[in-house]
């Protein structure tokens, strides 16, 4: 009997020992295939940020400055939902910001932007993300299709209603699209808006 027991007992013992074994085996593998992952997302998400951050930010800007993402929410943008915005110091200094930002009144809907500026109103660069205007009218703001998306660098916005962000038409500078009105002006709009939000940043932080 006690011999039965003592086998039992050592049976039982060994089977908590392997599962034991098992258990911290899987966990550890689980671990390691967490932070794999994530590793991988990371990098994955930093690559297209810096893809991001090409298309606006010059390269001699970019490679002398760091970066911190945040997250923002603001009318300003286009939406009532959270924005990236990348600040860049320089000396622990904010010196201009990558924002993106949103034309919800586009032609054919929403209107995804980056656009880059300093914090006295001057823009860098704007660039489309995505949209789902008409091809061959209204994609004209993709700068694979014309340069017109150019048209904002250098410019600075004063105020929200400053006139010289807004179509020729209106006694601005920015030229409008043959046969194609709403498109460049829901965009025009939203870059004032946003630069002009922008402009408020160093009051925020």
């Amino acid at each position: 009997m006690a011999t039965n027991v003592y086998k039992t007992y050592k049976s039982t013992f060994k089977n908590a020992i392997l599962i034991s074994i098992i258990s911290t085996f899987l966990v550890s593998s689980t671990i390691f295939i967490h932070n794999s992952t994530k590793n991988k997302i990371l990098y994955q998400t930093e690559k297209e940020n810096k893809k991001l951050m090409d298309q606006v930010i010059p390269k001699k800007l970019f490679n002398t400055v760091n970066k911190k993402l945040y997250w923002v929410k603001n009318t300003l943008l286009g939406d009532h939902e959270y924005h990236d915005l990348w600040l860049f110091f320089d000396k622990k200094c904010p010196k201009f910001a990558v924002i993106k930002s949103i034309a919800p009144d586009g032609y054919s809907g929403s209107i995804h932007m980056l656009i880059s500026s300093d914090f006295n109103g001057k823009i860098i660069r704007v660039r489309i993300l995505s949209h789902k205007e008409t091809p061959g009218i209204g994609d004209k703001i993709e700068l694979s299709v014309s340069d017109w998306i150019n048209c904002f660098s250098g410019l600075t916005i004063k105020s929200l209603k400053d006139k010289q962000l807004s179509l020729r038409k209106y006694g601005g500078k920015i030229d409008q699209f043959t046969g194609a009105t709403i498109t460049p002006q829901a965009v025009t709009n939203a870059v004032k808006r946003t630069v002009f939000f922008v402009k408020k940043i160093p009051f925020m932080f």
